[in-house]
């Protein structure tokens, strides 16, 4: 009878069958093949993390070396003696800064004097006072770092602008220098520091827009809004935007378009863009291909090699197992005669479009956006620190814009924007337009009422200020109404207390502020 595994040949002799030891190499083969595949899909999680965090080192610290250059140059320039001279006509001054820009790679270096009015070499002069940024550096006195936005004379060629202000021994503003840095050149440091490791780099607005990127995201759409297409591990997209606006650091994965991205992010410095660098799982993973198909196929070989030397081993083996069987059925002949036994046997393993979310004159969120963002804050908030909403009121807007037209009024709600928004990155919170002239500025952050009255002191002094237009002066002056988060308080009741403490500003003299207590 014939056993499955174990037969004798019709020549007497015994074999055994390999089909077993076959399998169980195949299985141990696949295996480790395996095993392989996964160590590096472990590698290549690793490799992403470094890649990224690489990428990200070198397109900041080039972006940041570009800016900081241009900074010093300007503040150089600022502190030469003929930006100062009245008698010096404003053209001279122009022309020793138009034979720089192209020696220092700069689509343009300027000079803007006290109206805000910017010389040119064989063009006329023309009033930068509409510019964003010229109002914050006028009202402020430092230095200015733009988003980039069209300028030139086709009016779309994209630039960064620096601005520094000129100021004189008392510290007066007479004027600025300013210099656009090329769109293309910051495009070709994203590139060239993003080429390598297979990761992507993206350079992020102040307003959380997409200013440049390698991986071809749309110019001007709303980050937040962009990988809210995606799934995001440990952060969502709204706590990622609250992080970019307060300049925190950090990193993130995501699941976009059925692969796993790694992505690390932080604030470029003198400036508010940020940067963001994502590595593909697939990308680092094909890096290493090479080296994972030469290693399953040295254990291919490997496997074989062994199969035959266990092979070649059992039938040595086997020839020892026939010799002995010979002398026992020699022996069984000897004892049993024709008695003897005629057989014998043997023994398996990942919002928002921002059209509509920001207020376009002040930079600020909406009305709606600030209820849902004030609500979530409110909610997340630390519950040992203090948390104010501050009601903001301008006093004047009705006379500015009968006065000085509706131009000046919306220069002056643009300074109130800017300022507000310090205050809701340094303190945790959110500002939005709640009105036409109105404004509510939530705050989280504060480590007492004592806080919140130094914050409140400084604010009704920095809302209380003149900006320029035109070579005109605009008087700004707004009341504050204040409202302090008690324990069970809802959103709404917050601000109606806030408003019922704007309306007794407004009874008793403007221009201050005041907490409501009930």
């Amino acid at each position: 009878m014939k056993t499955k595994e174990n037969q004798k040949k019709a020549d007497g002799k015994w074999d055994i069958s390999f089909a077993p030891i076959t399998r169980y190499s195949i299985l141990f083969c696949g295996l480790v093949m395996l095993v392989v595949l996964l160590g590096g899909a472990v590698l290549s999680v690793s490799r992403m993390r470094a890649n990224a965090e690489v990428s990200l080192a070198a397109s900041r610290a080039q972006v940041t070396q570009r800016v900081e250059g241009t900074v010093s140059l300007l503040e150089s320039l600022a502190s030469l003696p003929e930006f100062y001279d009245p008698g010096l006509p404003p053209i001279d001054k122009v022309k020793k800064l138009d034979q720089m820009s192209p020696y220092f790679g700069y689509m343009m270096l300027c000079y803007v004097d006290s109206d805000i009015i910017v010389y040119s070499d064989g063009a006329e002069p023309a009033s930068l006072a509409s510019r964003d940024y010229m109002q914050r550096l006028f009202s402020t006195g430092q230095l200015q770092v733009t988003d980039s936005f069209a300028a030139g004379a086709d009016g779309a060629t994209l630039n960064y602008t620096v601005a520094v202000p000129l100021l004189d021994e008392r510290g007066g503003i007479t004027g600025c220098l300013f210099c656009a840095i090329y769109f293309d050149e910051v495009v070709d440091i994203l590139q060239k520091s993003a080429g390598d490791g297979g990761s992507e780099a993206t350079l992020i607005g102040t307003q959380g827009q997409v200013m440049s990127s390698t991986e071809g995201l749309p110019y001007g759409d709303s980050i937040t809004d962009v990988l809210k297409s995606s799934v995001l591990f440990g952060v969502t997209a709204d706590q990622l935007e609250e992080r970019l606006l307060a300049a925190q650091p950090g990193a993130f994965w995501s699941l976009r378009s059925g692969s796993l991205y790694y992505t690390t992010y932080q604030r470029v410095e003198n400036t508010g863009w940020d940067i963001l660098c994502s590595v593909n799982f697939w990308s680092c993973y094909e890096e290493i291909l090479p080296a994972l198909v030469l290693v399953m196929g040295l254990t291919l070989f490997l496997c074989v090699g062994l199969l035959w030397l266990v092979r070649r081993y059992l039938s040595v083996q086997m020839k020892v197992v026939d010799l002995l069987v010979h002398s026992i059925e020699e022996l069984e002949n000897r004892i049993y005669r024709d008695e003897r036994p005629e057989t014998a046997d043997f023994q398996e393993v990942l919002r928002l479009t921002s059209d509509g979310l920001t207020d376009s004159l002040t930079g600020t969120v909406t009305r709606s956006v600030f209820l849902n963002q004030a609500d979530a804050l409110l909610k997340k908030a630390e519950p040992s620190l203090t948390k104010a909403l501050c009601f903001v009121d301008m006093d004047n807007l009705k006379h500015l814009n009968d006065s000085r037209g509706h131009a000046g009024g919306d220069i002056a709600l643009k300074s109130i924007g800017y300022i507000l928004r310090e205050y809701e990155k340094k303190y945790d919170g959110v500002v939005g337009r709640y009105g036409g002239d109105e404004f509510v500025l939530l705050l989280t952050g504060l480590d007492d009422e004592a806080e919140l009255r130094g914050v409140l002191d400084e604010l009704v002094l920095r809302l209380q200020t003149n900006v320029q237009s035109g070579g005109q002066s605009i008087p700004v002056q707004c009341s504050i109404g204040v409202s302090i988060f008690r324990p069970g308080m809802t959103l709404s009741q917050l601000i109606a207390d806030a408003d019922e403490a704007l309306y007794y500003v407004k009874q008793n003299g403007k221009g201050y502020y005041h907490i409501q207590r009930k």
